[in-house]
């Protein structure tokens, strides 16, 4: 239920131009998602969201990305602090992010 509502939580926001990440469960569907994007492969272990997230950012820069839900996104993820937390819920949102097809339809088949 976590892990869904997180994933939720970070598709709504990326349709609002003033929304913010609030936790590291959704920054890390949010990094699974973007690696995706991205051909970035995810790490297995505990230190994955800060240097994930530096790596993303990183690569980012070299793209031009025409869609304003992944420029959301992105802002977002800019914008967030990530701490050291890592759990196994922090872990399936990174691999449910990564996963994703179309995360901007709610509605999963």
């Amino acid at each position: 239920m976590v892990t869904s509502l997180a994933r939720q939580a970070v598709i709504i926001k990326s349709g609002n131009d003033t929304s913010i990440l609030t936790g590291n469960y959704e920054l890390a569907y949010a990094l699974g998602f973007l690696a995706n994007q991205m051909e970035i492969p995810i790490p297995e272990d505990g230190e994955v969201l800060r240097n994930l997230q530096e790596k993303i950012l990183e690569e980012a820069q070299k793209k031009a990305f025409e869609d304003e839900k992944m420029k959301r996104l992105l802002r977002m993820v800019r914008l967030y602090n990530s701490d050291s937390v890592w759990n196994e819920q922090v872990q399936e949102l990174l691999h449910m992010g990564f996963a994703e097809k179309c995360p901007w339809d709610l509605h999963r088949a």
